[in-house]
């Protein structure tokens, strides 16, 4: 080990030639990476969630109470008391670097992904610029733990007192050079442990590699909020998505919470043949989601109810469920789970076709030969009893969930705003596989997203590349995995259940769920407008049909004014166009309703939401 370059009160600073490298990083990026390491440390360290910012003297980046008080709705009833310890905390007193001048300092709050292992740790970060030499510029990050020793050091930080990044960068040459330096708790000798090398270097690999990845950026303030544009022309971009609803510190808290609660449990108990973990962890993040949306829009007491679309394995439903929450789910199929939960009272084996396609059948399949055969049977309309439904089950406002919901993922914002017209459901839905209305499998385009208010585009063909470059293909897989491809598969679903809800009235907002699959981005809907009704207060933003009733009234006149469509006009005006590719409605109800026939039958595979197996069976997957 060779004597640090740094010059602080304590003269034990440590460095080497192996934690250095030469880099073309600019200034402006090297703060830009500092700023997305000071928030995201889970970037260096598997074992870390996230880093709380406590306090930030510059206030480039929100505290855990800013970002509370960004997603409030109201008067922000709903958002949980919590304390900011970094409030009531004083400033340290900074250590000082000879020949640099503090610029900034940050208070954050390490928080491990197992808190039953590991504690959270406070932390001081220091930025300085360096002055007094008009040939080098450069800064210094001073990373100092608050621990009063070497034993009070949790696992996932290097035990060493501090940790600081050197950025320098001499004017007359191309190159910059970053280095790690690290002040020990006591003198070492000229090696440094294993694990401790590995992770100074990780730290230095990191942070170049960040510096080249020009998606790896910090989000700046406002970045996120772009109230003038509609979903449909928001970027689905992850930085762009995290935390628009709520804030990433209450969703992972809650997580954690329930996964230490349930994740055991249900793991030991599976009985699908399915891999447990990724399954239970899904289902368990998305209800931790869903649980701190409700807080955030219902008052205690005031829980509508919910209905889990496809609810699969009910391993959602039953965490709901046993968390407070009244609500049912529906499949196709029983799965074995369900009894091994003791669910089947709050789980139905039915097949959705939706009242327009009811409405529509033909003759040979009307509702009555439907219900001759043994098929059980749901319209998707919560705003009343269906079919052996128990009476009063729905409550108005009932919470729709669609969690890769397949063939009722579109639907879902039909059948919000078709059961109550004056104010459409509020719901959550997570596109997975991609279908048309009719139920058959169907690839949207993005011309079939802006024709969704004109024309519809039956014909339409994607381009496909004429080239089979290998590295061009591994690029534009990357580049969809990642939403920034506006024209792949995943893309032009999300964007295209958007336009749907868009168009029949829907208040529609997006946002990154944090769940382990690449299809992960959540259509929430009405969210605004229900916590407006629930409360009383007149939600930030107003609902689309108010500013287009405004806009005609300053325009008009005096002139006749066409009543506004109500929203089963809405939706009959939008199946005609999308269901013309199936052939009409009659034709698009046909093919929806012989399909659940099929699977009722015991014919297709796979998750569908289209039939219903006899009671007695179990279906495992």
């Amino acid at each position: 080990m060779l004597l640090s370059r740094l010059k602080t009160a304590d003269e034990g600073w440590k460095t080497a030639p192996e934690y250095e490298l030469q880099c073309t990083v600019s200034v402006e990026r090297f703060l830009q990476v500092t700023d997305l390491l000071l928030e995201h440390p889970n970037l260096n360290s598997t074992h870390l969630f996230r880093a709380d910012i406590l306090l930030d003297s510059t206030h480039q980046l929100k505290t855990v109470d800013e970002k509370e008080k960004q997603c409030q709705l109201g008067s922000g009833i709903g958002i949980s008391e919590r304390a900011t310890e970094g409030d009531a905390q004083p400033f340290e007193v900074a250590p000082v670097i000879e020949g640099a001048l503090l610029q900034r300092r940050v208070l954050r709050r390490l928080i491990p992904r197992k808190p039953q292992v590991d504690r959270p740790l406070d932390q001081w970060c220091y930025i300085y610029r360096f002055s007094g030499n008009p040939d080098i510029s450069g800064y210094v990050v001073l990373y100092v733990p608050q621990v009063e020793g070497k034993a009070e050091m949790p696992w996932y930080h290097p035990p060493v007192k501090s940790l600081a990044y050197v950025y320098e960068h001499k004017h007359k040459e191309s190159e910059s050079t970053l280095s790690v330096h690290l002040l020990p708790f006591a003198e070492t000798s000229d090696s440094l442990p294993t694990r401790l090398h590995r992770t100074l270097i990780s730290l230095l690999q990191t942070f170049v590699r960040l510096s080249k990845d020009t998606t790896a950026k910090h989000c700046e303030k406002g970045e996120q909020c772009d109230e003038e544009r509609t979903a449909t022309e928001l970027s689905l971009a992850p930085a762009v998505l995290k935390d628009t609803i709520l804030p990433q510190h209450i969703v992972q808290d809650t997580y954690t919470r329930l996964k230490q609660q349930y994740a055991h449990d249900l793991i030991s108990r599976w009985v699908e043949k399915t891999e447990p973990s990724k399954h239970v962890f899904e289902d368990l993040s998305i209800a931790a989601f869903v649980i701190e949306l409700w807080k955030q829009m219902y008052p205690p007491g005031t829980f509508p109810g919910f209905i889990d679309f496809a609810c699969g394995n009910g391993v959602l439903t039953y965490v709901l469920i046993k968390e407070g929450y009244r609500g049912r789910g529906f499949d196709a199929r029983r799965r074995a789970t369900w009894q091994v939960l003791e669910m089947e009272d709050y789980l139905d084996v039915m097949v959705c076709v939706p009242q327009p396609f009811l409405d529509h059948a033909p003759a040979d399949l009307s509702i009555g030969r439907l219900l001759e055969s043994g098929m059980k049977i749901h319209n998707g309309l919560f705003n009343g009893v269906f079919n052996g439904l128990p009476n009063g089950l729905f409550k108005p406002g009932t919470f729709i969930i669609a969690n890769h919901a397949d063939e009722l993922t579109p639907w879902t914002p039909l059948l919000a705003a078709l059961s109550c017209p004056d104010s459409p459901l509020p719901f959550l839905a997570i596109p997975c596989c991609s279908h048309a209305l009719s139920g058959a499998k169907h690839r949207y385009s993005p011309k079939d997203i802006a024709s969704s208010a004109t024309t519809s585009s039956i014909n339409s063909t994607e381009h496909q590349p004429a080239s089979g470059d290998l590295r061009a293909l591994r690029a534009a897989k990357l580049k969809a995995a990642n939403h920034q491809d506006d024209k792949s598969m995943y893309a032009c679903l999300t964007k295209k259940v958007v336009a749907l809800a868009e168009e029949v009235g829907c208040d529609v907002e997006l946002t990154l769920m944090r769940i382990p699959s690449t299809r992960n981005i959540g259509i929430v809907g009405n969210r605004k407008r229900t916590f407006s009704t629930v409360n009383g207060f007149v939600a930030r933003g107003k609902p689309q049909s108010h500013q287009v009733d405004e806009q005609r009234g300053s325009n008009l006149n005096n002139a006749t004014v066409r009543p506004e469509p109500t929203a089963q006009d809405k939706v009959d005006q939008l199946l005609t166009r999308e269901c013309a590719m199936s052939g009409g409605i009659t034709e698009a109800a046909r093919t929806w309703i012989e399909r659940a026939q099929k699977l009722q039958k015991g014919q297709g595979r796979g998750k569908v939401n289209l039939g219903g197996k006899p009671e007695a069976g179990y279906e495992h997957g």
